[in-house]
């Protein structure tokens, strides 16, 4: 998969920016990983580098997957951070592991069967100040975007009983109103 330049290059918020996408899962109630479903003649894994490579720059994406993928994954895009998480573990102890491996900085969250492929989004989370959620007729969505201290807090949290969603409620995060309902794409079903 070749990269293009990414349009948020023109942009200073964007280019300092980090994604963390989770998808290290064994997609037990999808049928398999969500991440090799197939998406738009695809693999929704590549699907998601196409669209994150309009984001940022790959060096500044870290992905969760599976040890045994690294090869596979590589193979996609070399320049990306690809961190082995355990499949059997939460996607919070997913989203701890990418932390402790990759460097701190505000970032985009979400899952690999979250497509929220509309850059409008997330120019307007960039925009916002402090920790950010899109909101579309007064219902949040994804990606939500984290300052380095909320990604601190989210590190000492116990990944046994604990929830990214929860901590969020939890906290003041600015809702960033948006006119798509793309945040709530969520691929919960099994390949076809």
């Amino acid at each position: 998969m070749g990269v293009l330049p990414y349009p948020g290059a023109g942009c200073p918020r964007m280019r300092a920016l980090r994604v963390r996408l989770l998808a290290a899962g064994r997609g037990k109630r999808a049928g398999g990983p969500k991440a090799w479903g197939p998406y738009g003649g695809q693999t929704l894994l590549e699907a998601q580098l196409g669209f994150l490579a309009t984001v940022t720059a790959p060096e500044n994406i870290d992905i969760a997957i599976q040890g045994e993928w690294l090869e596979r994954c590589r193979a996609l895009s070399p320049r990306v951070n690809w961190v082995e998480a355990d499949p059997e573990g939460s996607a919070l102890s997913s989203l701890q592991t990418v932390l402790k491996a990759t460097p701190r900085a505000r970032s985009f969250v979400l899952h690999v069967d979250m497509p929220v492929f509309d850059l409008r989004v997330w120019r307007a989370l960039a925009a916002a100040e402090g920790d950010a959620v899109p909101a579309h007729e007064g219902r949040r969505g994804h990606p939500v975007l984290l300052t380095a201290a909320a990604l601190d807090e989210v590190l000492r949290l116990d990944p046994a009983f604990d929830r990214l969603d929860v901590f969020l409620r939890g906290r003041t995060v600015t809702e960033v109103p948006v006119a798509t309902d793309v945040i709530f794409a969520n691929l919960n079903e099994a390949p076809k």
